[in-house]
């Protein structure tokens, strides 16, 4: 509801409005659950957006305090969880008991170690520490503020809670992995020469070696490996020494390992690389180095994630897509970066609206602007349909059609040259599910925040997911397409493009030896070409009915004379 993302946002002006109006000052968010705040209250309490004058302008008007464990987090817990120290001492102040442990174990000093405010964590802890937080605390997980500071690699926490009393039996750790995270290389020296084991792993299954990669002290490194440490030993889940480099931030460390040849395609038992990490630790000089040393882009996750998937910024984005990365691979969440369309704090739309475009529907023209007000809610909310049908408490999900929605797969987004970014298609959920849907629309946002919705014919543009989309010369070359199986033409490459001026949509007449009905590849512009590779071919083979097989084989479009050929060689 409004209320709880004005007091998120910790817009004390937008709470009072929606108070005057009459909302209840302890309305509970239907949509939140009990890992989530569910009262306005709540919501100023956890988020760092909001101040602690809102919070206590929000018990002043007579907001609810619960300042014990029932489901879910206490206020006091939430308040440590924003990581704000103000928060936290008011909310002591009015009775919360530093000592609290809620229903799965977590105690404040354990919270603490989840806070939002990174920044600030350290003076939370030793602000905690002082009010008399119970040091040695263990959840029901087995986690404490020291095993989760120790795996974290935030060893100033964790220096700090040992000196206050913290139990080091937590940590499992031996001499030598004490001296490499907490003291000095001298000190390190010292256990070497005492004969310390180098193999004896820590509560995180890390040797000596990994410890002194995540501290992220060369010369501690480069002893140890003088010592004999194994270079290629791994953490727990098969953790990888480059992936504890990157979490030290240290990119001379990262060189080094990279100038010792370690493998830098090397995946722990999820499949993760370092390239992945460092695109969600937002490492834009790691990744770059990684890069450099000719690290491959294109693996993927055992559940088919890519390093693309886990960026959430624009240089980190940009510096993936340099080396061929796809921007249909972006999590909707950071094509808002994209975009630059926020999502609305909750539904204002009336039903009517939403029952007199509940539907997709083909454009009538080529293009037609598709000015609904519900889709352009969808839009915003990039919102899947069961949510939207949910809202407005439609109950026809199984006897009626889909619902139109922007949550989708196999769409793509392109940026063209001048800042607009443009999105085509895709489809929403799978075949067996009531709002499976193709789409064939066109989504073109400013730059600016505002956006259109273009529709087309079916027999113009098709339904079409999990094509490529690259933009030549004012066009945006559309090519391939899953799309319904009744649709594929064994054999036959759809090929379309889009009018960047007009966004009129073409069928593109090829000539030569083409893909194939293609779906899942990749595109690459290069010199008036576009390039394909990867890949399903649906095709027939021995007489069977047709299927999806991998395209081996990469092909090239000539942008002149609209001529396919087929390649063997890199370029």
């Amino acid at each position: 509801m409004k209320i709880h993302r004005y007091a998120e946002r910790g817009d004390q002006a937008g709470v009072q409005q929606e108070l005057m109006q009459g909302v209840s000052i302890n309305e509970i968010d239907t949509q939140a659950d009990s890992f989530t705040p569910q009262t306005p209250l709540q919501c100023a309490i956890a988020s760092p957006h909001a101040g602690v004058n809102l919070v206590e302008f929000l018990i002043a008007q007579g907001a609810m305090l619960s300042l014990t464990p029932q489901q879910g987090k206490s206020d006091f817990m939430w308040a440590v969880h924003s990581g704000s120290i103000e928060k936290v001492q008011l909310l002591l102040d009015l009775g919360a008991d530093i000592g609290e442990v809620d229903e799965d174990g977590y105690d404040a000093l354990t919270n603490a170690m989840f806070s939002q405010a990174q920044a600030e964590r350290m003076a939370l802890v030793k602000f905690l520490i002082d009010k008399g937080a119970q040091l040695n605390g263990q959840s029901s997980y087995g986690e404490s503020a020291l095993s989760v500071a120790s795996r974290c690699g935030w060893f100033d926490i964790v220096q700090m809670l040992l000196e206050a009393g913290g139990d080091c039996l937590r940590l499992g750790w031996t001499d030598l992995m004490q001296a490499v995270a907490l003291g000095t290389l001298s000190d390190v020296k010292a256990q070497l020469e005492k004969g310390a084991d180098l193999t004896t792993v820590d509560q995180w299954e890390r040797t000596p070696w990994l410890l002194s990669l995540q501290v992220g002290e060369v010369s501690k490194a480069q002893r140890l490996l003088e010592a004999g440490s194994d270079p290629l030993a791994v953490g727990r889940c098969g953790k990888l020494p480059m992936m504890y480099a990157l979490e030290s931030g240290n990119l001379a460390m990262l060189k080094w390992l990279i100038e010792l040849g370690l493998d830098i395609n090397g995946t722990d038992e999820f499949g993760e690389t370092a390239l992945m990490l460092a695109a969600e630790l937002d490492q834009v000089e790691a990744a770059s180095l990684l890069l450099e040393a000719g690290v491959d882009v294109s693996q993927t996750t055992k559940y088919n994630g890519k390093a693309i998937n886990k960026a959430h910024s624009l240089n980190m984005i940009e510096r993936l897509v340099a080396v061929g990365e796809e921007l249909a691979d972006l999590d909707p969440s950071v094509r808002r970066l994209l975009t630059r369309v926020d999502a609305p704090d909750c539904w204002e739309l009336e039903v009517k609206h939403y029952q007199a475009a509940k539907y997709p529907r083909f454009g009538n023209r080529n293009p037609e602007m598709m000015t609904a007000p519900f889709w352009r809610e969808m839009v915003r909310f990039r919102g899947a349909a069961y949510a939207a049908r949910a809202q407005y408490k439609d109950t026809s999900y199984r006897t009626e059609a889909a619902v139109w929605c922007f949550q989708r797969f196999g769409q793509t987004i392109t940026i063209l040259p001048d800042g607009r970014v443009i999105e085509i298609a895709g489809e929403h959920e799978d075949y067996y599910d009531p709002d499976f849907y193709i789409y064939n629309d066109v989504v073109v946002y400013d730059g600016h925040g505002d956006f259109q919705i273009y529709g087309y014919p079916r027999t113009i543009f098709p339904p079409t997911d999990f094509h490529t989309a690259t933009w030549f010369d004012g066009w945006i070359y559309i090519i391939g397409n899953l799309g319904y199986q009744d649709d594929r033409i064994v054999g036959d490459t759809p090929v379309y493009r889009l009018n960047c001026t007009t966004f009129t949509i073409e069928n593109v007449e090829t000539h030569g030896e083409s893909p194939g009905w293609l779906s899942h590849h990749r595109a690459v512009l290069y010199n008036r070409q576009i390039r394909i590779s990867g890949g399903k071919v649906w095709a027939t083979q021995q007489q069977d009915q047709p299927t999806l097989i991998d395209n081996d084989a990469q092909y090239v479009l000539n942008l002149e004379q609209n001529y396919w050929h087929r390649v063997q060689s890199e370029l």
